[in-house]
C-alpha cells in the first residue's frame, strides 16, 4: 500500500513537472507579448507627446502592470535623481534588479540591456528608430518562441507523465 501511494506521489509529481515547465514557456511568450506593447508605447510618447526619456518612462510606468511597472519607474526616478550615473548604467541596473524574477531567457535580458546602450543619449528620431528596431527583433523572437512552444509544449507533457511512469515501474 505504502508502495502504491509512493508511485502515485512519483508520477504526480513528475507530471506537474513537465507542466511547470510548459507553463514558463507560455509565461515567457505572454511577457515578450507585453514588452513588445510596452515599447510602442514608449515609441508614442516620444513621438506624439515629445515626452523626454525621464518622462516618458514615469509616464508609462504609471500604466502598466508588474514586474515592468517597477522597471519603468524605477528607471524613471534614477534618471531624475541622477546621481553620476550614466543611462546605460541606470538601465543595467534596473534590468538586473526589476526583471530577475520574468520568463525571459538572458538572450531576452541581453536583448534588451543592448537596446537601452544606444536608446539614452540619441536625439527623438534616432530613438524612434531603436525603438522601432528592437520592436521588430521582438516580433521575430515572439514568432520563434510561439512556433517553439508548439512543440516543446507536447513534449514537456509527456516527459513529466513518461518520466514518472518509468521511474514508478523502477520503484515496483
Amino acid at each position: 500500500m505504502l508502495k502504491m501511494i509512493g508511485v502515485l506521489l512519483v508520477v504526480t509529481a513528475s507530471t506537474g513537472l513537465g507542466f511547470s515547465v510548459s507553463r514558463d514557456l507560455k509565461l515567457r511568450i505572454d511577457q515578450l507579448h507585453y514588452l513588445r506593447k510596452l515599447m510602442l508605447m514608449l515609441q508614442g510618447e516620444i513621438k506624439y507627446v515629445k515626452a523626454p526619456l525621464p518622462e516618458a518612462f514615469a509616464s508609462i510606468g504609471r500604466r502598466i502592470r508588474e514586474p515592468f511597472q517597477d522597471f519603468f519607474a524605477g528607471v524613471a526616478q534614477d534618471m531624475d535623481h541622477c546621481e553620476g550615473e550614466t543611462f546605460q548604467e541606470i538601465w543595467d541596473r534596473r534590468i538586473r534588479e526589476d526583471l530577475k524574477e520574468t520568463r525571459l531567457t538572458k538572450a531576452d535580458l541581453e536583448s534588451l540591456r543592448h537596446m537601452g546602450e544606444n536608446i539614452g543619449y540619441l536625439d527623438h528620431e534616432m530613438q524612434l528608430g531603436t525603438l522601432g528596431l528592437y520592436t521588430e527583433q521582438l516580433e521575430n523572437e515572439i514568432h520563434a518562441a510561439e512556433k517553439v512552444f508548439g512543440s516543446k509544449s507536447r513534449i514537456y507533457h509527456c516527459l513529466g507523465v513518461m518520466g514518472g511512469i518509468f521511474i514508478a515501474i523502477l520503484i515496483l
